[in-house]
């Protein structure tokens, strides 16, 4: 990143303007302060404006994030696409007068690289509200349902969706595919699909590094099945071996710039577990890396509650086969699942449960806090079963009380925040 070129000029109304040109994304810098980033397509992705940070959807949406003037805790907010416009107008004037800037001279540039500036800042030129508009609509053809939920370390992958939908669908805490019928993408679907999103993302694509099997549960597909469509995904974009890294993994990624890091996907309990150690390796040898499952609790009376299926047992079953097939498991635990009624066995089975699992270094623990609306089943129920939910500081005393459960297990996962507010796509 620190040999990415950096143009720098001066604004015609005295500002100080700087253009980093990665690989993977454009970067403008006016001030100190505003900062705006374009994938190569032009499309904004991230505006940084008066402390608060916009993150752009693909369907023109906006997430911001900043701190409460009062309190100093983290705020955010969803927006709509027209709320928004303002930001992405002034961060196109901005781009337009550095190009302006530019064109006076005297940045000591050479000619290749003034010319990739003046191309950049083309593209994004050309992002004009209505383009964007347009370019929205595109997307939610290519995804149809939208794109429901990443991990928080696959936000920038590049999603395929093999499957659509979740294939159990009636957790009451979740309602991401909620109107979206479960199916399984036919071999042409698929093809059809991967030309779409090749398409879709362009020289974009770039800023994505990862892949990730969509949607909700794709591994649970039967095995003779899912094998030839993920083999028609990683020869449409191929994964980068496992024992690359560094210069090496750049020097392979130079050659095959369709080329991904990695391949992930989520898998539940009750289905992830159906399969063995040769179908996983399998899989691994197409490239995928890791595999995110939703243990929401080690509890079996809460699960019940949540109308989640899957037991312990599986889930134990899961993580040692993924294992045996160098797959890391992202495990992902409910913080504050069940209120206090369920406090105390959620915290004490969680912790031991996860114990068993002997995670390691490798793998990921995710803690996700329990984000309740009244749209949801589980709001019915809680307050049918008179179920409070937990102050933010119970919430970190049962985040502490799971922690100290593993503190004498061998191993030692990632410990990983996982704010499903925070999603952007």
């Amino acid at each position: 990143m620190g040999s990415d070129p950096l143009l720098r000029v001066t604004l015609e109304d005295g500002r100080a303007a700087s253009l980093r040109l990665a690989p993977d994304a454009t970067v403008l810098a006016v001030g100190d302060e505003t900062v705006s980033s374009f994938d190569l397509l032009g499309r904004p992705y991230v505006l940084v404006r008066d402390g608060l940070t916009w993150r752009r959807a693909l369907d023109g949406r906006f997430l911001v994030k900043g701190r409460d003037a009062t309190t100093g805790a983290r705020a955010r907010r969803r927006l709509p696409a027209e709320t928004g416009q303002p930001i992405l107008t002034e961060a196109g004037a901005e781009s337009a007068a550095f190009a302006s800037a530019l064109r006076k001279g005297g940045t000591g540039e050479s000619t290749a690289t003034l010319a990739e500036a003046h191309s950049r800042l083309g593209a994004i030129a050309a992002m004009d509200a209505a383009t964007l508009e347009a370019d929205v609509a595109r997307y939610r053809q290519v995804y149809s349902g939208g794109v429901g939920i990443l991990p928080p370390d696959q936000y920038l992958s590049l999603v395929v969706q093999v499957t659509e939908g979740c294939s159990w669908n009636a957790c009451t805490f979740c309602d991401f595919y909620r109107h979206t019928p479960f199916g399984v993408k036919s071999a042409d679907r698929l093809e059809a699909h991967l030309a779409d999103v090749r398409a879709f993302f362009g020289p974009a694509e770039a800023l994505r590094r990862g892949l990730f099997l969509g949607d909700a549960n794709a591994l649970c597909v039967g095995h003779d099945r899912l094998l030839p469509l993920l083999e028609r995904v990683t020869n449409a974009f191929p994964v980068a071996p496992p024992e690359l890294e560094g210069t090496a993994l750049r020097a392979w990624a130079a050659e095959r710039p369709e080329g991904k890091e990695s391949l992930s996907s989520f898998v539940d309990v009750f289905t992830g577990a159906r399969k063995g150690v040769t179908e996983y390796s399998q899989y691994a040898r197409l490239g995928l890396r890791c595999v995110y499952i939703g243990l929401e609790s080690g509890d079996p009376d809460l699960l019940r509650w949540l109308d989640k299926p899957g037991t312990g047992a599986e889930a134990q079953q899961l993580v040692a086969t993924l294992r045996g097939a160098g797959i890391a498991a992202g495990v992902i635990v409910l913080l504050g699942a069940g209120g206090e009624a369920f406090f105390e066995t959620h915290a004490t089975r969680t912790a031991e449960l996860l114990g068993r699992l002997r995670l390691g270094p490798r793998d990921l623990l995710y803690f996700s806090e329990l984000v309740d609306s009244e749209d949801l089943p589980y709001a019915e129920r809680a307050a049918r079963d008179g179920v409070r939910p937990l102050a933010p500081e119970r919430l970190e005393q049962q985040r502490q009380r799971i922690l100290q459960g593993l503190a004498s297990t061998a191993g030692r996962p990632r410990i990983v925040s996982y704010d499903i507010r925070e999603f952007v796509y």
